[in-house]
């Protein structure tokens, strides 16, 4: 390598240097500047819950603001599925807040009184008085096991692709089996489990054969398949 080359490699060299140098500058500034420091917040969808955590971030530079910001917002407010945030430079976090579904009105008898809850689609659970349009659940037996709720959770999110009103569906779950009711057709799902695939067969009888009576869910002897044996008047 002769002088010539030794001369503008290092030049090249210098000015990455430089380049990499006034980027951790400008960085360092923008950061440290008070110009991109958050002072104000809006909510998209003010639902009214506990927002004392967001509020302490004002004064942050938003370069820095993410995720695990917001992590002591989701202890104080369990019923809350995500957050979304947007940032308006130079100042602003504009907050979208999801409320994670209501999915079914619980209660659960073998407590005495018995204990009225909501199940929430992210396992959230919320003591209520009344029920409020969801379907109904009650636990006269038990105990249940591990992943009950979860399987209750897609029984009803797949139930809702059909076209039913699910306030008129109410479940019942003695300790061993669950029976499911809409008007006159009554649905012997049997133990609670492999319930999306029991929901699809009940949305099937409850929109396109609509049976006034009983059916009754079973495996097939390979068991791979559910078919339904029906009494129906």
């Amino acid at each position: 390598m002769n002088y010539g080359e030794i001369e503008r490699q290092t030049f090249r060299t210098f000015l990455a240097f430089s380049g990499l140098l006034i980027t951790v500058v400008l960085i360092f500034f923008n950061i440290s500047s008070n110009f991109y420091r958050v002072s104000n917040i809006t909510y998209i969808n003010d639902t009214g819950l506990s927002k004392a955590s967001i509020e302490s971030i004002k004064g942050t530079s938003i370069w820095l603001v993410d995720d695990t910001y917001f992590d002591s917002f989701y202890v104080a407010n369990p019923s809350v599925e995500k957050i979304t945030i947007t940032k308006e430079l130079p100042n602003t976090l504009v907050i979208d807040v999801t409320i994670s579904e209501k999915i079914a009105y619980i209660q659960d008898n073998r407590q005495s009184p018995p204990r009225a809850f909501v199940l929430h689609k992210n396992l959230y659970i919320d003591d209520v008085k009344t029920n409020k349009g969801l379907l109904s659940l009650k636990i006269n037996n038990g105990p249940v096991r591990e992943g009950f709720y979860e399987e209750i959770i897609t029984f009803v999110l797949t139930l809702k692709k059909y076209s039913i009103n699910i306030s008129n569906v109410s479940m019942e779950f003695d300790g061993t089996s669950i029976l499911v009711t809409h008007f006159n057709s009554n649905f012997d799902l049997g133990d609670p489990s492999d319930l999306a695939r029991k929901a699809s067969v009940v949305g099937y009888y409850l929109t396109e054969e609509v049976c006034d009576g009983e059916i009754r869910l079973v495996y097939s002897e390979e068991g791979n398949e559910i078919r339904a044996v029906s009494n129906c008047n």
